[in-house]
């Protein structure tokens, strides 16, 4: 497999300007040095996008996203690394001695055959969906309002009985260990059979388009199990796979959202009304690998489970796992206690169109979810609200929603609380090189200081080597070896470097900072680095005394109590050295 030699990568990236690639996508406008953009990567209004013609990178100031030439068109066209360079490439007119063809991995026979395999079942599924024997399943969707369109859209099939899809499979060449293996058939005594036999077949593919396994609904209303997918195979694992992504892909990215519903019929049911941008994970439970991938189709998330109890608990979960990735979320507001697939079934189309509509913002959907499970009339309740609500607001980017919501909570929970803005830096004059407040702004002061000076890097190595977050402990990392073979680091060469999407936005908010900028005082990192000790030490104080309060023999204890005083001591001493340097 052949790469794009780094030499040219290097090359088109130099060569390449910011503001001019950006333009080919968005409008730019000219902001004093540096150029604005409306955001693309969340639900923004005000240019809110930088693009550094210094540093040759972008940086939102509300989404956090961040990178350089070749990020920008990676996530906003969805494609590969190579893909991007060769996409830049062409737009400045450098010709590129491999193209992203070439370098694609090959494709594993092995993993094509099953492909195949999956292909022809789609194919003979669709094809018995009308036969005699399906009759029942055919005025089933019909009465469900789907339509012969709709089942062609999305290859709805019916699995006769009589074990017929697997007799059809090892007719074409198929092995029933193939068969068994993508899960299509079951061995048992009487021999191989079929998996999904006598149900209505919805196929599942991967973002490519790949055929990777099956939904399919039961018509016995008897069967308690009414919908059964593909169960773990080398091609499907559930946890990474999110349901019609490759047909909503096109539709997300020009809409900027994606919307995300439970089921394979409330899928439909968009697309009915119209809707294309919809998905769904199969279930309620969201996993990270999940919200990835739906981050990669939409910045923006709006999820539409349904208004029951596990619905609801589903939404909470799912919208904190993908507010933690990045993503800006809002749930459809549905009053109705209908699903998606219901609601059209009852209302019609326009009924799901104008709910859709009605969105509610992460933090009123937080709100009014927290108020339902709450007793006004107990004190102590009220005060967890209070607390719970208090957690998630902080979280919020912009001040006028914290103050906002913060006012709500007071009118919602009867008691007063006060708004206490988030500090905030001087302007530089009026700087000085002290110690930040929390860990998590200390290390990020040390690793602004770390990309602009190779001092601080090797200061960093020496006096401390890590970080406890993971994404700053990579990026920390990175500019270490960096420094091996450079004294200066471009902070665009380095986003290429990096492995993850928040690890480029971590890079690209370092540069936005005021300390990246300053000249290099070995008394701000120290004291960056002791907070991040006085941090460290803490937990580590607490887990011994949760430890020494244990059951454990006197020798254990002995040996336990002894790292105790060792660690206060520690403790102690940045605390003292702290203090004595704010005297």
């Amino acid at each position: 497999m052949a790469r794009i030699p780094q030499e040219e990568i290097d090359e088109v990236r130099r060569r390449a300007d910011i503001s001019d690639i950006v333009s080919r996508y968005i409008p730019v406008q000219k902001r004093g040095r540096d150029y604005r953009a409306v955001c693309p990567f969340h639900d923004d209004h005000d240019p809110s996008l930088n693009l550094n013609e210094q540093l040759q990178i972008y940086k939102c100031f509300v989404c956090g996203a961040g990178g350089n030439v070749f990020t920008f068109v990676q996530n906003y066209e969805n494609v590969s690394f190579p893909e991007a360079v060769e996409t830049v490439a062409g737009l400045i007119g450098f010709p590129l001695s491999v193209h992203a063809s070439e370098t694609a991995p090959k494709v594993d026979e092995t993993t094509a055959g099953y492909h195949r395999l999956l292909t022809d079942a789609i194919r003979f599924t669709s094809y018995e969906m009308n036969s005699d024997e399906a009759s029942q399943a055919r005025t089933y969707l019909e009465n469900r309002g789907l339509t012969d369109a709709i089942r062609e859209k999305f290859e709805i099939g019916y699995n006769p009985g009589d074990n017929r899809l697997s007799r059809f499979l090892r007719a074409k060449g198929y092995t029933d260990a193939d068969m068994v293996t993508v899960n299509v058939a079951r061995t048992g005594a009487g021999g191989i059979s079929d998996v999904f036999s006598s149900r209505i077949t919805f196929p599942i593919h991967d973002k490519s388009g790949n055929p990777i396994g099956f939904s399919a609904r039961t018509l016995d209303p008897e069967n308690p199990s009414k919908y059964v997918n593909t169960t773990d195979t080398p091609l499907f694992h559930k946890g990474e796979v999110v349901y019609n992504a490759h047909r909503a892909a096109l539709s997300a990215r020009r809409e900027g959202k994606i919307y995300v519903c439970e089921g394979v019929t409330d899928v439909i049911a968009f697309a009915r009304a119209g809707i294309d941008n919809a998905v769904c994970t199969l279930g309620t439970a969201c996993t990270e690998k999940q919200i990835e991938l739906l981050k990669s189709l939409a910045p923006r998330i709006i999820f539409c489970y349904d208004g029951d109890n596990p619905g609801q608990n589903a939404t909470m979960k799912a919208g904190r796992l993908a507010r933690k990735h990045g993503a800006v979320v809002s749930i459809v507001d549905n009053p109705t206690g209908l699903d998606p697939d219901e609601l059209i079934r009852s209302q019609g189309e326009d009924a799901l169109k104008q709910m859709v509509r009605k969105e509610l913002t992460w933090m009123e959907f937080v709100l009014a979810y927290l108020k339902a499970r709450t007793n006004f009339d107990s004190y102590m309740e009220r005060k967890e609200f209070v607390a719970r609500a208090k957690e998630e607001i902080d979280t919020l980017d912009e001040e006028m929603d914290r103050r906002y919501f913060t006012e709500e909570l007071s009118r919602i929970s009867g008691f007063h609380i006060d708004y206490v803005p988030r500090q905030t830096f001087y302007p530089r004059e009026r700087r000085q090189a002290n110690m930040p407040q929390g860990e998590e702004s200390a290390e990020e002061q040390i690793l602004a200081m770390m990309l602009g000076h190779k001092e601080a890097s090797q200061h960093f190595s020496e006096k401390l080597g890590f970080l406890q977050d993971v994404t700053r402990g990579a990026v920390a990392m990175l500019i270490v070896d960096s420094y091996r073979t450079r004294d200066v680091i471009d902070p665009s060469d380095l986003m290429d470097r990096a492995s993850t999407q928040e690890e480029k936005n971590l890079i690209s908010k370092l540069t936005d900072m005021w300390i990246y900028r300053m000249p290099y005082s070995e008394e701000a990192l120290d004291g960056a680095i002791r907070k991040v000790n006085i941090a460290i030490k803490s937990v580590q104080a607490k887990t011994f005394r949760d430890q020494l309060a244990m059951p454990m023999n006197i020798e254990s204890e002995r040996i336990m109590m002894e790292e105790y005083r060792k660690c206060l001591n520690d403790l102690r001493r940045y605390i003292n050295e702290e203090t004595s340097q704010k005297q």
